[in-house]
């Protein structure tokens, strides 16, 4: 499997990136831009990290003996490592990149001969959508602690943003209480905690306003 490529030939092969430039992706946000900047910064060192995980998961694949188990550990590992430089990790977010790593490898067995799970491209989605993941959580707890009461849901309205993102737009509500998007309900953007259907949850780019 991918046995005569370099990794730059295999890069060649993703066609429709799915990630997007990260002053893009962030810098369209409604944040602060001190917020943009940090989310920026700690993107490209966990994209740095994943990069790496992924070119050994290449190198690996092409001689047909992937360690899913070493691949697995470095994924949590170096996520662990670049988050907690910037955030309290407790033990709900320790616990949700430990099924992040394990879901990054479900489904690269379950697409292990599309070039896209072995890709720089790859590395950069996962990396930005993690960050959000990661600081929308770390946001909600400080503010939590910080004593705010209220939290209000900022869509970013475009030609992709999802109807039910649409719809909650500008929502304002007390802050324990939770978003009703769509058929899921999520404390905030990214929020996993409550079940929240994947398909509200990928590539979200929301964000919220505490007060």
């Amino acid at each position: 499997m991918f046995k005569n490529l370099s990794f730059d030939e295999l890069n060649a092969l993703v066609k429709n990136e799915r990630s997007m430039p990260f002053e893009q992706y962030f810098g369209e946000m409604s944040l602060p831009e001190e917020d943009k900047t940090e989310r920026i910064r700690i993107a490209q060192e966990l994209e740095n990290k994943f990069l790496d995980i992924i070119a050994l998961l290449f190198t690996m694949a092409q001689s047909n003996r992937i360690d899913y188990e070493q691949i697995r550990q470095q994924i949590e590992d170096s996520y662990l490592f670049v988050i907690g430089k910037y955030v309290n990790v407790d033990t709900h977010l320790s616990t949700y990149i430990k099924s992040f790593s394990y879901d990054i490898i479900d489904s690269t067995k379950r697409h292990e001969k599309e070039p896209y799970y072995y890709s720089k491209d790859r590395a950069r989605y996962m990396a930005e959508n993690e960050v959000n993941t990661a600081i929308n959580h770390a946001r909600y707890v400080e503010a939590v602690n910080y004593g705010r009461t209220m939290k209000r849901w900022e869509s970013i309205i475009d030609e992709v943003t999802r109807e039910n993102h649409r719809e909650i737009n500008g929502k304002y509500i007390p802050i324990g209480n939770a978003f009703h998007v769509g058929d899921s309900w999520m404390m905030f953007p990214k929020d996993t905690s409550l079940g929240a259907d994947a398909k509200e949850i990928i590539n979200c780019r929301c964000s919220i306003t505490y007060s």
